[in-house]
């Protein structure tokens, strides 16, 4: 299980998904362009990375789940 220091909330629009804020630089509503392909493996526990096109961080994602994005940093501070 991971901290949950380390997760960041996404949602599904039609088919895009999205994070209400980037947890990098602050910027609203980021449309996240991941593969079908990668979200599957991310949901299965394979990790793969997603570049935050606002600041061209990369994210690590070592799971998804119907709610969260899970990385292998800290996203937020409790």
């Amino acid at each position: 299980m991971y901290e949950f220091s380390h997760s960041w909330p996404f949602e599904w629009v039609m088919d895009d998904l999205y994070v209400e804020e980037c947890p990098f630089c602050g910027e609203r509503s980021v449309l996240l362009s991941l593969k079908k392909e990668n979200i599957r493996l991310a949901q299965e526990g394979f990790k793969t990375h997603a570049v935050m096109p606002c600041c061209h961080e990369k994210l690590v994602i070592v799971n998804m789940d119907d709610d969260y994005i899970w990385s292998d940093q800290p996203l937020r501070s409790l």
